[in-house]
């Protein structure tokens, strides 16, 4: 999730003060714009409210298998800000320390890095996101601060192309279209407030999804995912329905996250992420966040609710092939309990397997019981080391 205050807005994208959208070189013209196509298909409910809370032991006895990937360290990440898994590759884009993309094998052997930041035709401003597409073999990297697109290989990371674009946040495509995923004022233009903008390039063909009040703030989470076909799946910031884009310019509810008392029942009012934090806090409200992870058997998401008195996510798996929803309590864990296996929230999903990650320094006495693989991964790993990938398939 990316907290994104006026100021840096105004750091990063606004006009110059003083001079209205209209008169600005970059404010986007949408008044002859179509409207994106939101068809009235009934969404499937996942009935996260209705979902049974299982510890590490239960969470434990539902993997079927387990791997860990200890990632070469010789070029350190320092946060992982996104992760995509292919057959034969992992991606990591760094947005904000390393601001590069680093792309491993499945033993987690470096591969290469794009790390063309700079002001040249080959080279970008900032690490948005990206995007990896197995058809034609590409990485998509999303230059938000100079609103282009950048094309490398996936085989070697060698430079392809570059294309104009529009400013955005997040990026995804469909085809030779760009699904560019805006915050409010991002486009320069008073007149109209769009959350979606579908671009050919720097023209925009479609926009759509205008925020409710509740949405209509500074707050942007990074939405994007593709189901287990390949379709791209979307949710607005703070709604519990997970959209499928069937085209570029037509979307479907696909599925709908049950809760028992979701902040998107004050949808209509304008709240600020202050005032969502405190519903949840004192009210007992919970917030879907917003990242579906669809996998072939099984889907995974993250609900955040209040735990003590802070806000964290709780990971949530929906089998699709029972309906039933099981939510895996991580804040409470039992000390006394001996721990043989090391398993994490997943960031990605590649078939039915997920992916977290984990450090590479865990206290010498709860390393005693550990399964002998990630045991003596650990003996031989430093503190500075990058982490552990953690790859697990449930039953």
């Amino acid at each position: 999730m990316k907290q994104l205050t006026a100021t840096i807005i105004t750091a990063l994208f606004c006009a110059a003060c003083g001079t209205s959208p209209q008169n600005d070189s970059r404010a986007l013209v949408l008044s002859d714009t179509k409207i994106i196509k939101i068809t009235h298909d009934t969404p499937h409910p996942i009935r996260a409210d209705n979902a049974r809370i299982i510890g590490m032991d239960e969470m434990l006895d539902r993997v079927k298998s387990i791997d860990y990937i200890k990632l070469d360290s010789s070029d350190p990440i320092g946060t992982i800000n996104k992760m995509i898994v292919t057959n034969d590759k992992i991606f990591i884009m760094d947005a904000h320390v390393a601001q590069r993309i680093f792309v491993f094998d499945k033993t987690g052997k470096l591969l290469f890095r794009i790390k063309n930041k700079g002001r040249g035709p080959k080279e970008y401003l900032s690490v948005a996101d990206m995007q990896v597409d197995t058809i034609r073999n590409e990485i998509l990297v999303n230059d938000a601060l100079a609103r282009s697109y950048l094309y490398f290989s996936a085989d070697d990371g060698a430079f392809l192309r570059r294309e104009k674009g529009v400013a955005n946040c997040y990026l995804a495509h469909i085809d030779s279209l760009y699904i560019n995923y805006q915050i409010p004022g991002q486009d320069f233009n008073d007149d109209e407030n769009w959350a979606i903008l579908v671009s050919n390039k720097d023209s925009v063909l479609y926009k759509g999804f205008a925020p409710t009040p509740l949405q209509d703030n500074n707050f942007a989470v990074n939405s994007f995912t593709y189901d287990y076909d390949g379709t791209l799946l979307y949710t607005p910031v703070y709604s519990d329905t997970v959209y499928q884009f069937t085209t570029a310019s037509v979307v479907k509810p696909e599925y709908v996250i049950c809760q028992k008392k979701s902040v998107w029942r004050r949808y209509d009012e304008k709240l600020s992420p202050q005032e969502v934090n405190k519903l949840i806090k004192e009210n007992n409200y919970t917030k879907y966040c917003g990242k579906f992870l669809d996998g072939e058997n099984y889907a995974s998401f993250e609900i955040a609710h209040k735990w003590d008195k802070y806000i964290t996510p709780r990971p949530y798996f929906w089998d699709k092939r029972t309906d039933i929803v099981f939510a895996w309590d991580t804040a409470n864990v039992d000390e006394d309990a001996i721990v043989h296996e090391i398993i994490r929230q997943p960031i990605a999903v590649y078939g039915d397997t997920f992916f977290g990650t984990c450090s590479p320094q865990i206290p010498e006495e709860y390393r005693k019981n550990l399964n002998p693989k990630i045991k003596s991964l650990l003996e031989c790993s430093d503190e500075s080391d990058n982490p552990i990938v953690v790859a697990y398939t449930l039953k």
